[in-house]
């Protein structure tokens, strides 16, 4: 799996839900404006799949506003709960 850093300019509710209601068991909230998502495919995917932005469906109105990357290494200093969900969903398969 994939971690995907997403970051909002402002606290935005439409992409927090969008967060909770497509990665339910895949989300990590950092702050209000900070979210790590476990999951396959591509930044663009997960853009399209939170309603931010979808280049198959541009007219479609955006949950809001995010900035997403997609992680090839991590370090730094968290709380202990992060560095554990990170490694538990890098080390994850992809889930059906």
């Amino acid at each position: 799996m994939t971690i995907f850093a997403i970051m909002l300019p402002s606290p935005q509710t439409g992409v927090v839900e969008a967060i909770k209601r497509e990665f339910p068991a895949d989300h990590y909230p950092v702050t209000d404006t900070q979210w790590l998502i476990s999951s396959s495919g591509t930044a663009m995917d997960v853009s399209a799949k939170l309603g931010v932005y979808d280049p198959k469906n541009s007219s479609a109105a955006p949950t809001g506003s995010a900035i997403i990357f997609a992680t090839s290494s991590y370090f730094g200093r968290a709380p202990s709960p992060i560095w554990d969900w990170i490694k538990a969903k890098l080390e994850s398969s992809p889930s059906a």
